[in-house]
């Protein structure tokens, strides 16, 4: 940061507050957990001295598996240098020094975060949610010429929500807790402070930063209420509210809220429309996917990319936002009085629908084997038409459909078809090159799925659903459709189906299949980004 050490030093007990120790108290803890000491060198160092870049590459290089990783994305399609870079040093040449220490500050803060946490998928989402933030906190710095140093920035935003981190991982029951309450319409401080006894995450994190001696200016940027600048050089206000701006529109977009009170109370401090804000998001989701496992992780559990369309589209047409918040509305009506709603007609996907039991399906590995599979086999090289049967293996065999097919967008003059690629389950080769649908008419499932980039799923025999052509293979047949879309585009569909008597998906599957899609939108902008 660019105070003075000694500014940095908030406080030099080594014992902890007193309302602080109470907190970790309730949670069974007997200390404070420590922060790594190469995550507190990282967070420490500044490009204030000649010195700096080799300090860099010093801390760097006393973490072999950091070294490792970092050369690895700093080596990666993201940054397309051209030529190999084999050492740290050369790293913090070609990209300069802030670009590397946030870099190694990111990694090994999500390294050991994640080595500490019980839950893996709550605290990866939490940690890259917070990355996410912090790219763009960094970005706007840069971009709205604001008088806000963009390394501080970025390192303000990434510890934004240090007290949530904190409670997720040495407290998950609590964590959870706070959850079910937030989901059930309780503020993210309310609940907090109901099962935290009147402490909140802010309070955990300001109290950890203070004994892990970071600076003032990180731990004031972890207000959830911060004030308006005074002017174009109140620095501090300005940092504050990047940190918490950028942390709410990042968690906005996950869970699905309004964008627009958020856009109404900051668009004009941040310069920026509600449009350019999703952009935003969209573009360092694409800069962080080669950043770590963890955050490649994480960015499949948020579903980021599948939520950042569903804005997109609402953006186009503000009547599918109006028809999503009072299905919303009417789908938490349903739930509180636990009334069932089965497929009696063709209806969207858009939220999940209620878990029903599942059929045993007889299979050798689990959907996690395969999430984990296809998860490790995008860091790699990979040949795209191998990638999509595997794909159809974890739907076909871990999820348990009675098949799958995998069709691509074709464009011909002014035909657009869709046209069968590859398929697992009750079809062969020939069924699969049959699989044939002419997108001519708006009001059959498929042309309207594909248009509106929106899942859907048709009841058996539908009337009207299905071109006639279509008939011999869905008659019967509960079917799914999960259009595959880069940005707002459409490329492609996965179809899925179910015989008549099995129950349809449960939410949990429904989820399963999209991280699958996501799979196969991340597997294509890779390749794309190779050529």
């Amino acid at each position: 940061m660019s105070e003075n050490p000694e500014q940095n030093n908030v406080q030099e007990t080594s014992e902890p507050s007193g309302k602080l120790a109470e907190i970790f108290a309730r949670m069974n803890m007997s200390e404070i957990p420590a922060m790594a000491g190469n995550v507190q060198e990282l967070i420490s160092l500044t490009h204030s001295s000649r010195s700096a870049a080799y300090e860099l590459a010093k801390v760097i290089l006393k973490d072999y598996s950091l070294t490792n990783k970092v050369l690895q994305v700093v080596n990666s399609a993201y940054y397309s240098l051209g030529r190999p870079v084999n050492s740290i040093s050369r790293a913090v040449t070609i990209l300069g020094f802030d670009a590397v220490r946030d870099l190694a500050t990111a990694i090994a803060l999500f390294e050991d975060f994640i080595k500490s946490g019980v839950e893996k998928e709550g605290i990866s989402k939490i940690l890259t949610a917070s990355f996410l933030s912090a790219l763009q906190a960094r970005d706007l710095a840069v971009e709205k010429n604001m008088q806000v140093a963009p390394e501080e920035a970025f390192i303000c935003t990434l510890l934004h929500s240090l007290g949530k981190i904190i409670v997720c991982i040495h407290a998950p029951e609590f964590y959870s807790k706070i959850e079910e309450l937030i989901k059930n319409g309780m503020s993210e401080d309310a609940a907090s402070r109901k099962v935290l006894d009147d402490a909140t995450y802010q309070t955990v994190g300001e109290e950890v930063a203070k004994f892990w001696n970071l600076s003032e200016k990180v731990i004031t940027s972890m207000s959830t209420t911060p004030k308006k600048p005074s002017g174009p050089y109140d620095t501090d206000a300005y940092l504050q509210n990047l940190a918490n701006f950028t942390n709410i529109l990042v968690s906005s977009i996950c869970n699905q809220s309004d964008l627009d009170p958020l856009m109404e109370k900051y668009g004009e401090l941040m310069s920026l429309d509600k449009k350019e804000a999703v952009d935003m998001v969209f573009k360092c989701v694409e800069a962080s996917e080669d950043i770590s496992d963890s955050i490649r992780y994480g960015l499949s559990k948020l579903k980021i990319r599948s939520r950042i369309a569903s804005v997109e589209r609402e953006i186009k047409d503000p009547a599918l936002a109006h028809k999503r918040k009072k299905k919303k509305k009417k789908d938490e009506k349903e739930a509180a009085q636990e009334k069932e709603a089965p497929i009696t007609e063709e209806q969207d996907l858009e939220e999940p629908e209620e878990e029903l039991n599942e059929l045993p399906i007889s299979k050798d590995k689990s959907v996690n084997d395969f999430i984990r599979e296809i998860t490790e086999t995008l860091m790699g090289n990979f040949d795209l038409n191998n990638f999509y049967v595997h794909l159809l293996e974890g739907l076909y065999q871990g999820i348990g459909f009675d098949r799958v097919i995998l069709a691509i967008l074709s464009i011909q003059g002014k035909k657009v078809s869709l046209i069968g690629r590859f398929g697992l389950g009750d079809i062969d080769p020939t069924g699969i090159s049959r699989f044939y649908h002419e997108l001519d008419n708006k009001d059959h499932a498929i042309t309207r799925s594909l248009k509106c980039c929106k899942d859907m799923a048709i009841r058996k025999n539908t009337p009207g659903a299905f071109k006639d052509e279509m008939m011999p293979i869905v008659k019967n047949r509960t079917v799914y459709l999960f259009p595959v879309c880069v940005g707002t585009q459409p490329i492609g569909l996965i179809y899925l189906d179910r015989k008549a008597g099995r129950p349809r998906l449960d939410r949990t599957n429904i989820k399963n299949v999209r991280l699958f899609r996501d799979f196969a939108v991340m597997a294509i902008r890779k390749m794309q980004s190779r050529q």
